[in-house]
Formats: C-alpha cells, sequence, structure tokens
C-alpha cells in the first residue's frame, strides 16, 4: 500500500518526543506492507519543518541538520520510495479541491496542496495526525490510513 504521509506525520515519526510517535511507529507493525512515499514537496515541508522546531528550540542547535542528513540517506537507499510529480497539475488540482470545498470547511493552503499532491501521485491512502486536513482529504475521496492499537491500519 502506497501512503501519502503529511509534515504531521513525518514529525511524529522522527521527533521521539511527539504524542503521535508511537503510532507513527507503529504503521510499520502493520499487517499489510506500507510504503511511505516521498516527494519533492516533502523536502520543502518536511525539511522546513525540523528547521522551525530547532529555531522555536525544541530541537538542540543543529539536529535539524542531522534529521535532514539521516532522513536523506534512508531516501537514498531506498526506504521511503521517492515519486515525482508535475507540479502544474497539483495546482491545478488544489484549486480545484479549494473550489469545492473551502467555502465549507476550514482548509489551509499548506494542507490543500499535501492533499493534491497526494492525488497526484496516486497514493492508496493519507496519512496525517491533523483531523482537519483528513477530513479534506476523506472529502475528497482518499483512504485515510491511521493507526489503530497496536500497528492497525483503519
Amino acid at each position: 500500500m502506497n501512503l501519502y504521509a503529511d509534515t504531521s506525520w513525518w514529525i511524529a515519526y522522527k521527533f521521539r518526543a511527539d504524542t503521535h510517535h508511537e503510532a507513527a511507529t507503529a504503521l510499520f507493525d502493520a499487517p499489510e506492507e506500507a510504503r511511505v512515499l516521498w516527494t519533492p514537496w516533502h523536502r520543502v515541508e518536511v525539511f522546513n519543518a525540523f528547521r522551525q522546531a530547532e529555531f522555536a528550540g525544541w530541537l538542540a542547535r543543529g539536529q535539524a541538520q542531522t534529521m535532514i542528513r539521516l532522513l536523506e540517506q534512508e531516501i537514498r537507499i531506498g526506504y521511503w520510495p521517492h515519486v515525482e510529480f508535475d507540479w502544474t497539475d497539483a495546482v491545478r488540482t488544489a484549486c480545484e479541491i479549494s473550489a469545492e470545498h473551502a467555502l465549507r470547511r476550514r482548509v489551509r493552503g499548506m494542507d490543500l496542496f499535501h492533499v493534491a499532491v497526494a492525488i497526484e501521485v496516486a497514493a492508496d491512502a493519507f496519512l496525517s495526525f491533523d483531523e482537519e486536513q483528513n477530513a479534506l482529504a476523506k472529502a475528497t475521496g482518499l483512504r485515510l490510513a491511521r493507526s489503530k492499537g497496536k500497528g492497525r491500519l483503519r
């Protein structure tokens, strides 16, 4: 199963102190094989989130760069399948999702783009700890993948 994980999942996966860390790592105990996709958009969003966490004092000085370097190594050796997408198509999809949903629910721009990219890379399911973003993803027809208990996906 190819999963598109938003920034909240990547942070929870990499930060042991995150309240969702156990749920993020439990994904890998799931009976069906879960492949979390990595896109160029993740490089911007996730790496920036690591740097902002250091800026805010949640990480020690230099820890963001260490985390980025380790994640880049994991990507290079294939832990996270790298997939490309057409940025123009993703922007067009984001605009269509906004037109359909933004007058009826709270939709942040970056959340909108995560959902659009998940659609563009044909992810089997969407993975996030952000309930508003999950609601948007579900409204667009994406299946949600969440840890339920010890390693079960629902």
